[in-house]
């Protein structure tokens, strides 16, 4: 984009002239397109973001009938979009008609389309009728549409791909999980005052009041408990959300907008209030069942505390067991991002400073002068101060991968499905040594290979292995399309396209013999690399002023950035294991201490008859072992379950890894011996005498 003497790179899209009218929206200012706009050739006119209107413009309100410079070319800006506005990305600042000729549109298989479909009109119906047109362009086309088709999703599930989805699942999951054992401590507190005031109840009960009434106190006072915990719910989650977008990923969609709104304070109310029935209801009908005669007695509670007993036991043991499944899960997801992040990519990131450029095809026609670019720009950022090579590739490393399909001379190819696929990058000669990546074999690309010279190819070891495991790959030939190259080099595995080297084929195409005008440059430096980011800008500009660097980031931020989701899966997780594992301990301790406080009687006995300290501790602990180690169990199957789910963030970590969930049962087990101590240790200080006067 240019526009005055400042040059910037501004992301857009190609859109027909209804695709606004079919998303049902207008421009907060001007207009949208028209038929006659799509037509090649004519005036070209584009649209502008909310966002780079008030960054760039001004927020000028005259704006509309201006003129910019897109890739060289004259555009007239014709409409603003609202400040609200974003699709497919949030990053898009201009979109511009989608003008498109007779012969390219037979080759072209990459365009979105956009649908309303009628009321009742199914997903599944669609997709029938877009695979029944596949099939007949492929038979009137077989040259161009043979073995291509389309896939038909919802537009949430384009915008909010797998990984998103299956995240905010397991998200949901774990939260929802910690709301239950928050609902079993605080029924337990509440079992535990019931068996309390069954004496209170007893009375209340002689006095005329109805069990229907009794439960409706109960419930009331649930009631009351839950929205004070609900509002103190709503003031932490205020910090929680600005936590949350702290730490979300910048390409996460929509993340800005995340807010506590009046649907979130709905839905709250609505979960306090479901919370409130389901923390209420278990004491309640305990506090209304009690035979008023022996409660009124002296003692008469043995029955009511029992069976409370045996509940509180049980929501104790579930507490475990969520909390296992927690802790389990969130460990699984940990152990995987190091294992992403520390991932031997076959190169080290720390010292390499990426950005971008993009060649308009209107100032730069053809190989000649797309080489003569690159080469200028190369020899310039390789005399910085500290720079020790400059190399440039078609993709970012782990920014995703190109590729394309390839036979071997001899292959008997009749579609596509009879081709082999490889990753492909296009690169210019100084890549491997920016990369540091090692040539096996062979040699690597050089400035010789050029257009008009011998099609020549760097293959990784993956590839090699493929097809030439026992034979010289050097001197092979692969063919991609009409193109035969041959192999001259074997480069060491990389993790380019993803964390993990070795496990895709690669091959290494010279940018001088495609003319890419879209390049990532990689630069290698000993001096600190933000201090780079200026000359860097400056030497791109000395080269052609109306070409702008952009995207300047040091490599190791921009794979950290990739690894956004599986980051915020990790910290999501750990936040709330721990906090289920101290609410679990909390459980486990209250149940042991109020057991204590029951059995003084029978604690006063057994010392009075010479029961020693290290006796009683012994008995407390064991019962209180005995709950965690069956919540353990049960926790097992639920960990075995969430684990299956969280798979698809699973790297280099088996959903069912025994060490983990061995630690993690331990972890928890000796937790719980702690929880377990004090109030055991309370019990020897039981003194007999006392205990025996007061029953």
């Amino acid at each position: 984009l240019s526009e005055g003497d400042r040059p910037e790179r501004a992301q857009g899209r190609l859109l027909s002239s209804n695709w606004l009218r079919v998303l049902g929206v207008q421009p907060a200012l001007g207009r949208g397109f028209t038929e006659e706009e799509e037509i090649d050739g004519r005036d070209q006119v584009a649209l502008i973001s909310h966002g780079l209107w008030q960054r760039r413009f001004g927020a000028d309100p005259e704006i509309l009938g201006s003129n910019i410079l897109l890739d060289g070319e004259p555009h007239t800006i014709v409409g603003v979009m609202a400040a609200d506005f974003w699709y497919q990305s949030v990053f898009d600042d201009i979109w511009v008609p989608f003008a498109i000729t007779g012969e390219e549109s037979r080759n072209s298989h990459y365009i979105r389309v956009l649908a309303r479909v009628k009321e009742g009109f199914t997903q599944e119906q669609a997709a029938d009728e877009t695979d029944r047109i596949a099939a007949q362009l492929a038979v009137d086309y077989p040259e161009t549409n043979s073995g291509n088709g389309a896939r038909v999703m919802t537009l949430h599930e384009d915008i909010f791909n797998e990984g998103f989805r299956v995240g905010t699942s397991i998200s949901s999951l774990a939260v929802m999980f910690l709301l239950l054992i928050a609902c079993a401590n605080v029924a337990n507190l509440l079992l535990t005052h019931a068996v309390g005031r069954e004496r209170e109840m007893a009375v209340r009960s002689a006095l005329g009041a109805s069990r229907g009434r009794i439960i409706r106190y109960f419930l009331t006072e649930s009631l009351m408990l839950s929205f004070a915990g609900g509002v103190v719910g709503v003031i932490v989650s205020v910090f929680g959300i600005r936590w949350l977008v702290s730490v979300m990923p910048s390409w996460f969609p929509r993340v800005n907008e995340i807010t506590l709104d009046g649907r979130a304070l709905l839905f709250t109310t609505a979960i306090v209030v479901l919370s409130a029935v389901l923390v209420g209801l278990a004491p309640a009908i305990q506090g209304a069942r009690g035979s008023t005669a022996a409660s009124l007695k002296e003692g008469g509670r043995g029955g009511t505390a029992a069976r409370g007993g045996r509940l509180r036991k049980g929501l104790v043991i579930g507490e475990v067991a969520l909390a296992l499944a927690l802790l389990v899960a969130s460990a699984l997801l940990v152990q995987a991002f190091y294992n992403v992040r520390l991932a031997d990519r076959g190169f080290d990131e720390s010292d390499l400073l990426a950005f971008r450029i993009a060649l308009p095809e209107q100032q730069y026609p053809d190989e000649v002068s797309v080489t003569a670019f690159h080469q200028e720009l190369t020899q310039r950022l390789g005399s910085l101060p500290g720079v020790n090579a400059v190399g440039s590739t078609s993709i970012i490393p782990s920014q995703g991968n190109n590729s394309t399909y390839y036979t071997l001379p001899g292959d008997d190819v009749q579609t596509d499905q009879d081709r082999k696929v490889t990753d492909i990058l296009e690169i210019m000669p100084g890549y491997f040594d920016a990369m540091d990546v090692r040539i096996l074999r062979g040699r690597g690309l050089e400035d010789s290979d050029r257009e008009g010279t011998l099609d020549v190819i760097v293959i990784n070891e993956v590839l090699a292995e493929r097809h030439w495991p026992d034979e010289e790959p050097i001197g092979r030939q692969i063919v991609f399309s009409e193109i035969t190259s041959e192999v001259v080099g074997v480069a060491a595995n990389t993790g380019v396209a993803t964390a993990t080297p070795g496990e895709r084929p690669m091959v290494y195409v010279p940018v001088y013999q495609t003319g890419r005008r879209n390049l990532a440059y990689l630069v290698e430096s000993d001096a600190p690399l933000e201090s780079l980011f200026e000359p860097v800008r400056a030497e791109v500009q000395a080269v052609d002023s109306d070409i702008p660097a952009y995207s300047i980031r040091p490599l190791k931020d921009i794979i950290d950035e990739s690894l956004g989701g599986d980051t915020i899966m990790a910290k999501i997780m750990s936040v709330v294991a721990v906090i289920a594992l101290i609410l679990a301990l909390a459980g486990v301790y209250g149940v042991m201490a109020y057991s204590v406080s029951q059995r003084r009687q029978e604690l006063g006995i057994r010392m009075a008859l010479g029961a020693r300290d290290g006796d009683v501790v012994g008995m407390i602990m064991r019962q209180g072992m005995i709950l965690a180690a069956i919540g353990i169990v049960v926790g097992l199957g639920l960990a075995f379950a969430m684990a299956k789910g969280v798979s698809f963030f699973l790297f280099g970590v088996s959903p069912f890894e025994p060490a983990t969930y061995g630690a993690m049962a331990a972890a928890l087990l000796l937790s719980g011996l702690i929880a377990t101590y004090f109030p055991a240790r309370k019990a020897t200080h039981v003194d007999p005498v006392e205990a025996l006067r007061a029953e």
